[in-house]
């Protein structure tokens, strides 16, 4: 299983933006790219991969959205209108849960009440847990195991106590290379790192 966990501070919490205009305005406008790198090749839905999205903006933080890729219907489209409209879906559902909720408003698609802390917490208890940063260990170098989880943030960097608090938990902060990247390309990049290992990579 691979499992990637997206930090989205200004993302919304609530269904209530408009789709051409809230995403735009907080820079989210790579948070659909995200999800289509993190779950699909061309020609079909990747299997054993979690994708959680960790939204932390207004107007009822938190709210992690989780997609499982064995479980994943059909989406309406892969573009990033439709994948903002199951987003705002998704938070429709959500406006009742108490902290510590979860709903499944559509198939292989999950979410929570549940913060960043909380949710990286829970991860922390099995081996694997990893942060993308530009200082990190190469990951050509570095065995990530069978069952990794890669921490990685949208255009807003991760906190310095959001740092500290991941290697606290054993995090090992790994980088993709000398550039800077956008986080859809992290995903790319992981994914082509691990299925060129072979199953033993890739193994639930």
């Amino acid at each position: 299983m691979r499992e990637f966990i997206l930090l989205a501070r200004k993302g919304p919490t609530t269904p209530d933006f408009a789709l051409e205009t809230a995403p735009p305005q907080r820079h989210l406008e790579i948070v659909p790219h995200c999800i289509v790198n993190a779950l699909f090749c061309a020609e079909r839905i990747r299997t054993g991969v979690v994708f959680q999205l960790v939204l932390d903006g207004p107007a009822a933080p938190p709210k992690t959205i989780r997609f499982e890729s064995d479980r994943l219907g059909s989406l309406p489209g892969l573009d990033e209108r439709s994948l903002w409209r199951v987003l705002r879906q998704a938070l429709a559902a959500s406006r009742r849960l108490e902290l510590g909720e979860e709903c499944e408003p559509l198939a292989g698609l999950f979410v929570a009440k549940l913060s960043f802390e909380q949710l990286v917490r829970q991860r922390s208890a099995r081996a694997g847990l990893f942060y993308l940063c530009p200082d990190g260990e190469d990951i050509r170098s570095v065995d990530c195991g069978a069952d990794p989880c890669f921490v990685l943030t949208n255009h807003l960097a991760l906190p310095r106590h959001t740092e500290r608090f991941l290697r606290r938990l054993g995090a090992r902060p790994l980088s993709l290379g000398p550039h800077m990247l956008f986080a859809a390309q992290c995903l790319a990049i992981v994914h082509n790192e691990l299925d060129r290992r072979g199953p033993e990579a890739t193994r639930a």
